[in-house]
């Protein structure tokens, strides 16, 4: 006969260190309106534009196709080059048009989705509120609920 399950049984317990505690609520707290931020698009220069030397040596190299009949004459080498914007000094193109195109049609099509997406991340960011701690000290940081954040 085996002997198994004699013995007694051996618990362990962890426990977070007092000059921690309120640091790591705060790190929560601020975790918390971090995620609540939502997509934040980049609204510069994605992709430099060609400069001046550059665009007249495309149309350099398009009139000398044109001259030999590989292009037709009076072309333009930067037709169907999107218009570059300038920002903050530097040209080039923006992604942020397309992207907001883009977030408009899918607002149009999926309302209620959009409307949900929304509804993870409409609320300002909320710093953390102070409260009284079980032992009455004012230290004690709480976040504010769901419902607190979002009467019905």
């Amino acid at each position: 006969m085996s002997g198994g399950g004699k013995g007694g049984s051996q618990t362990s317990k962890t426990e977070i260190p007092k000059w921690l505690e309120e640091p790591a609520i705060r790190n929560l707290a601020r975790a918390e309106d971090v995620a609540r931020l939502g997509y934040q698009p980049y609204y510069g220069i994605d992709v430099a534009g060609f400069n001046p030397t550059q665009r007249t040596a495309m149309q350099s190299g398009y009139d000398a196709a044109a001259a030999f009949g590989l292009a037709p004459a009076g072309g333009d080498a930067m037709a169907g080059m999107p218009q570059t914007e300038t920002i903050g000094g530097f040209t080039g193109y923006s992604s942020a048009p397309l992207y907001e195109q883009a977030l408009a049609e899918w607002q149009s099509r999926n309302p209620e989705q959009a409307a949900q997406y929304a509804g993870l991340f409409g609320t300002e960011p909320q710093a953390p509120t102070r409260n009284t701690s079980s032992d009455g000290e004012e230290s004690a940081y709480r976040h504010r609920t769901w419902d607190e954040r979002n009467p019905s």
